[in-house]
This record gives structure tokens, sequence and C-alpha cells, in this order.
């Protein structure tokens, strides 16, 4: 089946309902950010099997719910809602921040669309190859997200992936280095960063996966001086990637 084409006004909102419509896109390989299935309506065994076969998460909604995302009373008990970009292979990613000897950003428990698309902004804005998302605990890349990168996720190369620590694992394995801004670690002000590189980045109550930390072959602080524990991830990207970027400049 021809792959489904869509402009980016009509990606940013793009909701499906209905059995067969979910099916179709699911079999032409669109990527779903969401899945709603609708408490109590019956779906057989061999449909349920079938997306775990798919790898295609799905989460409960009681039938009020889909019927506002849907704007339908008509949704047969499964809403979807497609993703506005095409995602790509770590390896598609990685290639291009090698060839391009630039860097990417890795987002790890980063639930909030309004930090994601701020970050991806700064990334394009400083000529960034793209972002490295994981399956689990990551924000949507929906209208939110869009809208607060300013449309910088069309020109960014986005991979989501099961495992971060194993792509990244890959990536040192072909000549990148990875740095973790994270507390504890050296002044970002003493850091000649050497590309092409990842930049690893964490939520701001969890912070890195302890393995990610591992990974890296340097953890970065960002010194401040004020009563506030720490910084908004956003700003601590931009901070970080102008750092990355400042050395190419001529003054």
């Amino acid at each position: 089946m021809r792959k489904l084409k869509l402009n980016k006004e009509e990606a940013l909102n793009l909701v499906i309902w209905g059995r067969n419509p979910v099916e179709e896109a699911i079999k032409s390989g669109k990527r779903l950010e969401k899945l709603y299935l609708q408490y109590g309506h019956y779906f057989e065994p061999d449909f349920l099997n079938w997306l775990k076969k798919k790898n295609v998460k799905f989460q409960w909604a009681k039938k009020q719910q889909l019927e506002k995302l849907a704007k339908t009373k008509k949704h047969q008990g499964i809403v979807a809602i497609l993703s506005p970009i095409d995602y790509v292979s770590p390896e598609e990613l990685f290639r291009k921040t090698i060839v391009t000897n630039s860097f990417f950003v890795v987002l790890d428990g980063i639930t909030e669309p309004q930090n994601l698309g701020a970050i991806a902004r700064t990334v394009e804005s400083f000529g960034g190859a793209g972002i490295l998302l994981p399956e689990k605990g990551s924000a949507p890349i929906n209208e939110v997200a869009v809208k607060a990168s300013s449309g910088a996720l069309f020109h960014l190369m986005v991979s989501r992936i099961p495992s971060l620590t194993e792509a990244l694992l890959y990536f040192k394995e072909i000549g990148g280095r990875l740095y973790a801004v994270e507390t504890g670690g050296e002044d970002i002000r003493n850091i000649k960063f050497q590309k092409p590189l990842g930049l690893i980045l964490g939520s701001e109550g969890r912070g890195i996966e302890k393995a990610l930390l591992e990974l890296s072959d340097r953890i970065v602080t960002i010194p401040t001086v004020g009563k506030t524990p720490s910084l908004n991830v956003s700003v601590a990207a931009g901070i970080t990637i102008w750092n990355v970027f400042s050395p190419s400049l001529n003054f």
C-alpha cells in the first residue's frame, strides 16, 4: 500500500477513528503517537495480539473521552493520533551526524512536548542533525511540540527507539562521543567539545539514567549561583548547544 503523504497543516492534528482506518494506518507503516481503545468495548484476542506483534502500544479510555477526541460517536471504540513526522532509524541519524561532523540531542525522560519542541528549535538553529528519543517515557510529537519548535521538527531527523543505551553504544563504536549534562560533573566552561557528538539531557526531577551516565565520555555541569535548584531542561540544552557551536564562530 502506498504510504500516506501529508502536508504540515494536515499532519499536526490528524486524528483517525474506526477499526479499518486504524488498521490500514498501522499496515502502511504510519507511526502512531497514541492509540486509544474504549473501556468495555469488545476487541477479539486476535486483534490485540496483532497490535502486540506490531509493537503498537495502546491505552484504555472512556467512551466520552474518545467521542471528544474523534468529534463523533461513531468511532467504533478505537481512536488513533498519527505522528506529524516520519521517524528515521538511529543509524541514519548517526550517519548524518558523523558525515557533517555535527551533533544530536538525546532526551532521556523528557515528557513535556513544550520542552521537546523548544529543544528541537535550538538544535536546528545551530546545525544539529536531530533528536534521539526513547519509545517509553517520552513526550509525544504533537501540535504542541511542533508549535514550540517553530516548525524546526520538520527539518530535523528524529529517531524513537526501544533502548537508548544500545543505540548510543553503537554510536560510540563508530567514532562518536557522548556528553551528559548533569549535576556533579565538570564545569562546562572548561570543556572543549569534540564532534561528532551526542548530548544527553534528562528530566529535571529524575535526571539521566545511570546506564547512560556510565556510557558518557564526559559529564558536564552548568554552574549557577542563584537559589533555584536547577535549570529548565530546554534552557540547559540551549546553553550547552551554544558551547558546542561557539568555537566554530569567528568573532
